[in-house]
């Protein structure tokens, strides 16, 4: 898949300024801890999924917690970056880290040779 420099530079914009907006103008402690770790917009510049991880043990409430935030966010996003048309943001939780945590275990379950 060969993605156009415009969207790469447009991802790249939406993460700074989301990671910063969620720690400056955000008042929920929950939403303070959330890193974000990747942003995917689609081609058409309509949606986007943010996606985060977190210290916090119920990620589906921060989850949650972001999603009911996202218009606030974006409103926020609106005075800051200037595009055509921004996109609308879906915050989901970063199985990643969690994935590769439950992978390295299990390697290392299995005797050596």
């Amino acid at each position: 898949i060969i993605m156009s420099n415009r969207l790469f530079k447009v991802q790249d914009l939406l993460h700074k300024e989301i990671a910063m907006l969620l720690h400056t103008s955000v008042q929920n402690p929950d939403i303070k801890s959330v890193t974000i770790s990747g942003v995917r917009v689609s081609k058409d510049l309509k949606y986007s999924e943010i996606y985060f991880t977190t210290l916090q043990k119920n990620h589906k409430k921060v989850e949650l917690d972001l999603n009911k935030a996202s218009s606030f966010i974006r409103s926020q996003l609106a005075k800051k970056i200037h595009l055509k048309r921004l996109p609308s943001l879906k915050f989901t939780y970063d199985l990643t880290a969690e994935n590769s945590e439950k992978i390295e275990k299990l390697i290392k379950s299995f005797p050596e040779n």
